[in-house]
């Protein structure tokens, strides 16, 4: 079935990836041997000392270079290092920039839910200035609102025009989702078709899994992993283990780091310090 043959893809990629990502050094991560540096965070807040810890330094996707995703599986999610240059388009999406071209500008704003039932409109000189403050354990993710995708392209698509998108063979001109997050903010798992996303400012951490994972739709990413659930799988030590376990992998992403995620794959998302993003 289709579903055994992901189960299969998903358990060859967790042996490939944990031989060499069980213990790979910190790159991007936020943790005491790699804190943030605020003064190359583009005006962004780094996260508070109790959010550093979120930022595992363990990644157990694979990582491919321009030259190994030309013949890339893209049936199987992986992180593309600095396959395209975007320095320009980081340098509008430092906060006083965006502030000063889009800070009067309306924005949608959805719960941080599953299925992101709610929506309310602010303006992002509002949003950034007042409601990007750190996440919190008590917080609810149907009254957790968030920035991301929802753009007014009438205002800003010479805004993405600047962005250089990974190369692939599209079959249709993508559709851009430009995004903002305090730190502690992020969705539960859900799926959409394929897509790929890149870290600006700031961290995200990904979890992935090919089949519907255990989960609650109205719990915080935060939560999630402070939950019963989310220890069980970190109590995983072998590959086997982890494929029971809903087959989760894992990676926190930093600037210049592109995540490309098959459609329908199973993915929550968590933002470490205040985090851009684009996909």
């Amino acid at each position: 079935t289709v579903m055994r043959r992901r189960s299969l893809l998903l358990l060859e990629l967790v042996v490939a990836a944990s031989v060499a990502s069980w213990e790979q050094p910190c790159q991007h991560a936020a943790s005491p041997s790699c804190p943030v540096s605020s003064a190359h965070n583009g005006g962004w807040q780094p996260p508070p000392l109790e959010h550093i810890p979120l930022a595992d330094a363990r990644c157990t996707l694979p990582r491919v270079n321009a030259d190994e995703w030309r013949v890339y599986n893209y049936s199987l999610p992986a992180i593309l290092d600095h396959v395209t240059d975007n320095t320009e388009f980081r340098a509008l999406c430092q906060r006083n920039v965006l502030l000063e071209r889009y800070g009067h500008s309306t924005i949608v704003l959805s719960s941080a839910n599953t299925h992101s039932y709610d929506k309310r409109r602010t303006t992002l000189s509002e949003y950034v200035q007042n409601m990007m403050g750190p996440r919190h354990m008590e917080d609810v993710a149907g009254d957790t609102f968030y920035h991301f995708g929802d753009n007014n392209y009438s205002e800003w698509t010479n805004f993405t025009e600047h962005y250089a998108r990974p190369p692939f063979e599209y079959e249709r001109e993508p559709f851009f989702s430009f995004g903002l997050g305090g730190s502690g903010s992020g969705v539960p798992y859900h799926t959409h078709g394929a897509v790929f996303s890149e870290v600006l400012y700031g961290q995200k951490r990904w979890f992935i899994a090919a089949q519907r994972p255990l989960f609650s739709p109205d719990e915080t990413s935060f939560r999630y992993v402070h939950s019963d659930v989310y220890r069980q799988l970190q109590q995983a030590r072998t590959p086997a283990d982890e494929a029971q376990l809903a087959g989760v992998l894992e990676c926190t992403l930093g600037p210049g780091e592109v995540l490309y995620l098959p459609r329908d794959w199973w993915h929550a998302t968590l933002n470490i310090g205040q985090s851009v993003f684009i996909s």
